[in-house]
């Protein structure tokens, strides 16, 4: 068997975990600096960082035909943010949310995720299923902006006791850790999701579990390593807020830019199976935190037990 796959694989993990490490440092610098809430940096800039592998796969996985695949990774990766990376995050170190954005973009994570169960209901995805996704990604684009002016609006009246001074140098600094943080995560994830799929093929693992379980973990390895760096670091708020934000951009930029290059087919097991897990994994988390405030270990346990339960299912199915 040859070692060179694993070997990649492993190379892959590296580059996402120094890239994660960068890419954490440089957003909450941006959240230091500018007075944002690190829950809308999460839910904004990082989110969007984490989400590129999850676009740039479903994307090529359009173009190529394979549109089922591109609905799996995205999917998927909405199923293994909300219940295996946040429920580990938390079950590691409960979290309490002190923010008020965590409600609206809870709530916009899953009425997007309603909207694209209606419109996969008759088995597929057309272009102008695409332009409504697409509106939705530019909707929640602007409720972010409108949120950033309210939060800069009293900091404008107070503007001579609000200005934080940063150096040249530290705006160099911060915005190559970004960009090179940013690139490792891609090309770290590349590198794992392309080799896990040929360990998997060694192995012997049936594609299609692969499409919804090794991919979709494959391209939320940097949500993981986000997320868990976040948290290691004390930014527990940047963690849930870049889960939020990456499945909104799952939903609304990943399968919308993807639908654009072809229509995406929906089979019935994704009507009846995934998308409708993905939907309660969501409620799961969103209902009692939005009533307490945090979640807590015993929260987070039942995100992962309801994961595994999803995993031990296509396990029954395809296996």
């Amino acid at each position: 068997m040859a070692l060179w796959p694993f070997i990649i694989f492993i190379i892959g993990l590296v580059l996402i975990i120094k890239g994660g490490d960068w890419f954490i440092d440089s957003a909450s610098w941006i959240a230091r600096t500018t007075g944002m809430p690190e829950v809308l940096i999460g839910a904004t800039i990082v989110s969007l960082g984490t989400t590129l592998p999850e676009l740039v796969v479903s994307s090529i996985a359009a173009i190529d035909g394979h549109t089922e695949m591109a609905v799996g990774n995205a999917i998927g990766s909405t199923i293994c943010n909300t219940g295996l990376i946040l429920g580990v995050c938390n079950l590691l170190s409960p979290s309490k949310i002190n923010s008020r954005i965590y409600n609206v973009k809870a709530i916009i994570m899953i009425f997007f995720t309603v909207v694209f169960l209606i419109m996969a209901l008759d088995g597929k995805v057309g272009r102008v299923d695409s332009v409504l996704l697409i509106i939705c990604l530019l909707i929640y684009i602007l409720i972010n902006y409108l949120e950033v002016g309210i939060k800069k609006s009293p900091q404008k009246r107070l503007r001579k006791n609000n200005i934080v001074a940063v150096s040249q140098k530290e705006v160099w600094i911060n915005l190559f850790k970004f960009a090179m943080g940013s690139a490792l995560i891609v090309w770290g994830a590349n590198l794992l999701v392309d080799n896990g799929i040929i360990i998997a093929s060694m192995l012997k693992v049936p594609h299609i579990i692969v499409s919804l379980t090794a991919i979709a973990l494959g391209t939320s390895l940097p949500e993981l390593v986000t997320s868990v760096t976040a948290l290691i670091k004390g930014h527990k708020n940047l963690s849930i807020g870049n889960i939020l934000g990456a499945n909104i951009l799952n939903i609304s930029m990943v399968l919308g830019t993807s639908s654009l290059f072809n229509p995406l087919t929906i089979s019935t097991q994704a009507i009846i199976l995934h998308i409708p897990f993905s939907l309660l994994l969501m409620l799961v988390l969103t209902i009692p935190t939005i009533r307490s405030w945090r979640i807590s270990r015993g929260h987070a346990l039942i995100l992962v037990s309801l994961y595994c339960l999803y995993l031990a299912t296509l396990g029954y199915l395809y296996i």
